[in-house]
């Protein structure tokens, strides 16, 4: 079920009104009856302040992926090569990066990550930042014909306070990408006519195509 579908102006990634359509959406999982745990999983240009307290007030907890910032960087660095978890796929996963299938991975937790740094004291949230990092076999380290020296990674950190255990909070922040399947559909259909040209033929279009 598609919640709730906006058009606006602005460039494609302008984060501005991400809280109120995330807001729209949970609400109408209240209203649909939808019980138990409401979880917003999302990519990284909902990855901000205004968002995860929409989620707060609403009663609900948030999977958002983080991206690459330095503050992140700094967090992976600092995680002991000992508490990486292997994973395995039982049916392989896309690799968002590369588009390829992947069998394993590694996972690993800090619980108490704070995000928001840069913004007053009460803007400002802790909790679980959980990686994903599958080796980067496009780029290995290697020395003459010896094979690879050290394994290259490519990370995939995102920010949650869903109270799963790590690999099962891992696994349902992965989910979200399904909801990429629906946005291929409707392209194909009804908004295969954007973008028209004209900002209201546009947003007539969007509520006809979900």
């Amino acid at each position: 079920m598609i919640a709730t579908v906006r058009m606006r102006r602005g460039k494609a990634a302008d984060v501005r009104g991400a809280p109120t359509l995330v807001a729209e959406a949970l609400a109408t999982a209240v209203e649909a009856g939808c019980t138990g745990m409401r979880l917003l999983r999302a990519d990284s240009k909902f990855y901000t302040a205004g968002v995860v307290a929409t989620c707060s007030r609403a009663g609900a907890c948030f999977s958002i992926t983080t991206g690459m910032n330095p503050s992140i960087k700094r967090a992976i660095i600092g995680i002991p090569n000992e508490s990486w978890q292997h994973i395995s796929y039982p049916n392989a996963v896309e690799d968002p990066d590369t588009g390829e299938l992947i069998s394993d991975a590694e996972v690993a937790e800090i619980p108490a990550h704070t995000a928001f740094t840069g913004r007053k004291k009460a803007d400002q949230v802790t909790a679980r930042l959980i990686v994903r990092r599958v080796r980067d076999l496009a780029k290995p380290a290697t020395i003459g014909e010896q094979g690879e020296l050290f394994p290259v990674w490519r990370y995939h950190p995102f920010f949650t306070d869903n109270p799963a255990p790590t690999l099962q909070a891992e696994q349902q922040h992965r989910h979200h990408a399904v909801v990429e399947q629906v946005i291929a559909d409707s392209k194909a259909g009804a908004l295969a006519h954007l973008p028209s040209g004209h900002f209201h033929a546009n947003a007539a279009w969007l509520t006809r195509g979900p």
